[in-house]
């Protein structure tokens, strides 16, 4: 994503400055202190999500701001991707396999990101007939600890990989991803033959782990393309705009966790 801020901000002969910001309340500190202290024209933030929508509509509210991959109230622009199509192909993939008890892995409840892979998760299903459960769906977060904790309960309390309960489930990131699927082989579930895995994004780390993780990839450089230009263009003069990347589309990568249900 960083490379295509940096390639579209190139083009308006600017500067970028990338910084990590910590969490609250130090991380509000910090994107307060930069904001005030006028050591930018401008800011594009791909947010915590330990974040909330009230803490970053306060602290940009004295710069022109775009937020990356989220939505925010206030006086800041958005890009975002395609998250319920990202959802969705993860999810219709999993049933064209044969699978209708599918679970889902979310991000933490309060990032409209993982929220919006949700409600493609979830529309796939109703539109092929399908249904999921309470149990079947948890809200955990985006790193692989969180995605280690939410296979667990999912093992716990859904009967997943077992008899009646989940075949399969979609991951809303694909660190988190990585984090169930080592807890479902350390659970003695066997990937893909008791348990397929879906990790929504794509990272190096995809390819690397065993077996090799199924992922529907984002087209991240081209979210930070545009995020820069929006962010350029209100520089300009542009009103700040809620801006959807649809284009390329998100593309599903089959690799080793993924097959049809060896039972019903």
């Amino acid at each position: 994503m960083f490379s295509g801020v940096q390639m579209a901000a190139s083009g308006h002969s600017t500067d970028v400055l990338l910084g990590q910001i910590d969490a609250p309340p130090r991380g509000t500190q910090q994107l307060s202190r930069l904001v005030s202290e006028g050591r930018v024209d401008g800011v594009l933030l791909q947010r915590r999500e330990d974040f909330d929508d009230d803490m970053l509509a306060a602290v940009l509210e004295g710069v022109p701001a775009v937020t990356i991959n989220s939505r925010v109230p206030g006086r800041v622009g958005s890009v975002i991707l395609d998250d319920q199509k990202g959802g969705g192909i993860a999810t219709e993939h999993l049933i064209t396999l044969g699978h209708s008890r599918i679970a889902f892995i979310s991000g933490t409840a309060i990032h409209d990101t993982a929220q919006r892979r949700k409600e493609g998760y979830l529309e796939t299903l109703a539109s092929a007939g399908l249904r999921s459960e309470a149990a079947w769906v948890v809200d955990a977060g985006w790193e692989a600890d969180a995605g280690s904790a939410a296979l667990n309960t999912l093992y716990r309390g859904a009967n997943l990989g077992k008899p009646d309960g989940p075949t399969a489930v979609v991951v809303a990131s694909v660190n988190a991803a990585v984090g169930a699927l080592s807890t479902a082989l350390r659970l003695g579930l066997r990937v893909p033959e008791d348990l397929s895995i879906v990790g929504i994004n794509t990272t190096w780390v995809s390819d690397t782990v065993y077996p090799a993780l199924t992922t529907v990839r984002l087209p991240l450089q081209r979210l930070g393309e545009v995020a820069a230009d929006v962010l350029m263009e209100h520089l300009g003069g542009r009103a700040l705009t809620d801006t959807v990347v649809t284009q390329p589309t998100p593309e599903l990568l089959v690799r080793e966790t993924t097959a049809p249900p060896t039972r019903d």
